[in-house]
């Protein structure tokens, strides 16, 4: 792929990119270092693909957060936010910070794949077209992964707020 659009892709959805892998992996580092390994592998590629540049750095990235669980051979990660940059003020109020403490619980214990459908989406921008590519599965399936996880979300989120 070419420097420049990978570039460009980093600037536009870095965030999105780094709350993918941090989904994943449950690991500030490790996320990072996910996001740093699928570029240089990108970088080092060169060539160019048939599908949507966006959607195959996501897939690099998603895969890279994988290898990293895998060669960690955890099954138990710790929990982390996949919201860093995106939480309120502390100072602002107690209540919305316990609110966000309840959110990131909630979507921390949301399954894999639901918690990569509401990442990607929500985090990253993607349309579902995006993440049925990236995810490598059928737009459905994504759909639906989608819907569960924002249903487990409201009911979760509704008992406690």
């Amino acid at each position: 792929m070419d420097p420049r659009s990978l570039e460009a892709i980093y600037r536009r959805h870095q965030q999105g990119l780094y709350s993918l892998a941090l989904a994943i992996t449950r690991q500030p580092e490790a996320a990072e270092d996910a996001v740093h390994e699928a570029f240089a592998r990108l970088c080092a590629l060169g060539a160019s693909t048939q599908v949507d540049e966006t959607v195959y750095v996501f897939a690099s990235v998603r895969n890279a957060a994988v290898d990293h669980v895998r060669q960690r051979g955890d099954s138990a990660i710790t929990p982390a936010s996949i919201f860093n940059g995106h939480a309120p003020d502390p100072r602002d109020t107690e209540l919305a910070a316990e609110r966000e403490r309840l959110l990131r619980r909630a979507v921390d214990e949301l399954p894999e794949e639901q918690r990569e459908a509401v990442v990607l989406r929500i985090y990253a921008g993607l349309t579902f077209e995006q993440m049925a590519q990236a995810l490598g599965v059928p737009l459905p399936t994504v759909a639906a992964r989608y819907r569960r996880a924002l249903e487990k979300l409201k009911d979760r989120l509704q008992t406690e707020l």
